[in-house]
């Protein structure tokens, strides 16, 4: 089950996807842009290798924010479209809550990548989808969230180690809230990914969704970009201005305005640039102060 909620006072529509994807895989090409699986798939499976750039991606910005897990015995996946990542702790509060039980997962991590293609089938009417949040404002991009399946029976165990299942009418989401929220970073993420792969097509690595960000994830590569996450290598400090530099909020779409942290963030460049530039003037100008005296 799909569901709305506002989200404190910001009355952010946040969308949980309470059930499994339908899985219908044979839509998958390494060719396929993201858009192109608008009408042809009904699975975010379809977009798994440049959502796992992304998530990897994050994880050079945010080092050790997101850890990756496996199915086991204990940890099942219900559906091919799940992304094996979540924040550090909230993945470790789940093996504990699946010690001598089972957990069938239907969703954890969701990128931006992911929730375009849910926020289309919705506004298409396709596949069954209700509602959608925009992309990057759904609680799975926070790396904190978990739909699960068997929900009635392990339940207690997820509450007993930090889960809550704080959403009223949708028995089968979990939030570790004591994690943190990284909402934004996977956008981010996408940005510094395709001005990685497209130097000629620059577009800001500001976190926020909007119309420039969309148009060039919606022709992006759904098996992933050539060039794939990098870690260690700053982001050149940008030349000129962007289409997406207006207000800072690319349109005026809002959402999360948290700035990844860590790593090689993607301001940094920028900001050491002006602050040389500063000092720069700053002793050129007692230079000529001394000469005068």
């Amino acid at each position: 089950m799909l569901r709305l909620i506002s989200l404190g006072s910001a009355g952010a529509l946040v969308c949980f996807a309470g059930c499994a994807e339908p899985e219908n895989l044979s839509e998958t090409s390494q060719a396929a842009t993201v858009k192109s699986l608008e009408t042809t798939s009904c699975s975010t499976s379809v977009v798994l290798g440049l959502s796992l750039q992304i998530a990897d991606e994050v994880n050079c910005m945010m080092p050790g924010q997101l850890a990756k897990f496996t199915p086991t015995a204990n940890i099942v996946f219900a559906s091919q479209a799940v992304l094996p990542y979540l924040d550090l702790e909230a993945q470790a509060a789940l093996t504990k809550a699946a010690v001598g039980t089972t957990i069938r997962i239907n969703s954890a991590f969701r990128t931006v990548a992911q929730q375009y293609l849910l926020r289309r089938w919705k506004d298409l009417g396709r596949c069954g989808i209700t509602a959608a949040a925009l992309p990057g404002r759904s609680n799975h991009e926070s790396g904190r969230a978990l739909d699960v399946a068997n929900y009635a029976t392990v339940g207690s165990r997820l509450r007993a180690n930090g889960w809550d299942d704080n959403v009223a009418g949708d028995a089968v989401h979990f939030e570790h809230l004591s994690s943190a929220d990284i909402r934004g970073a996977d956008v981010q993420a996408f940005q510094r990914l395709w001005n990685r792969n497209n130097p000629t097509d620059l577009i800001a690595e500001d976190g926020d969704y909007g119309p420039n960000t969309e148009a060039r994830l919606a022709k992006s590569p759904a098996g992933g970009f050539t060039v794939g996450a990098m870690c260690g290598v700053p982001t050149p400090p940008p030349i000129g201005t962007f289409p997406d530099d207006v207000n800072d909020n690319e349109g005026g779409d809002t959402g999360s305005t948290t700035e990844p942290t860590g790593g090689c963030s993607a301001g940094s460049g920028s900001a050491n640039v002006a602050s040389l530039f500063v000092m720069a003037m700053l002793v050129g100008r007692r230079k000529r102060s001394m000469a005068v005296k």
